[in-house]
Formats: C-alpha cells, sequence, structure tokens
C-alpha cells in the first residue's frame, strides 16, 4: 500500500530508512525511556520530511484511508492524529495506543522546543 501509492513522488520513497515513517512498538512489552525517545525522534524526524514534501496532502489523504489510518505517519500526521483527526472509534486497543503514542511524541518535541 505505502509503495504502491508513492512510487517516485514522495520525499520517503528515496529516503535510505522508510521504517521512519512507521514507528512501532509491540505490546506487551513496554519500550523503556530510552527507547521511546529514539521512536520520538525518528518520528519528528520522518515528520520534518513529510512537512516539506511536495505531495503531503495527497498523502494525507492516503493516510485517512481505512486501511491505512492506523499505521504509519502520512501526510506529517501520525496514526493517533488521524485517527482523533478522522473522529473514529477509539475504543480498540490499537487507535487508544496510537493516540497515546502520538500524544507522546508531541508532548515530548513540545519539551524540546520550549
Amino acid at each position: 500500500m505505502f509503495a504502491k501509492f508513492y512510487s517516485s513522488k514522495g520525499k520517503c520513497s528515496y529516503h535510505p530508512d522508510p521504517d521512519l515513517w512507521f514507528p512501532e512498538y509491540k505490546r506487551p512489552n513496554k519500550p523503556s525511556n530510552a527507547e521511546r525517545r529514539l521512536i520520538a525522534k525518528r518520528s519528528l524526524l520522518a515528520i520534518s520530511i513529510c512537512n516539506k514534501c511536495p505531495i503531503q496532502s495527497e498523502c494525507l489523504e492516503e493516510g485517512m484511508k481505512d486501511e491505512n489510518i492506523e499505521h504509519g505517519i502520512w501526510g506529517g500526521m501520525l496514526a493517533g492524529e488521524r485517527i482523533l483527526m478522522a473522529g473514529v472509534d477509539t475504543n480498540r486497543t490499537m487507535r487508544s495506543d496510537a493516540i497515546a503514542f502520538a500524544q507522546g511524541v508531541r508532548a515530548w518535541h513540545n519539551t524540546l522546543v520550549d
């Protein structure tokens, strides 16, 4: 799905680390604080690349589709942010985890900026 959409249009399509756009940690093991900071830092790097991409709005539109909304960074937005924006059911564990993750990344970023 990701590769089909981007072909060679998006900045992510030729980035040497495509995993930047799919920050993941697996339950039941929660990441350590150091791992969380690394995941957040990598996520923010991907978002900064998205914010300079010529197809950011088209990418976000693709990321809002049902099959993509719970996964990855699309159009500079984390999955949890897109879930909230779409107003879809957030009772599913994966969705609530994605929202908490997005809030944590943005909160960590704000502490760096302040």
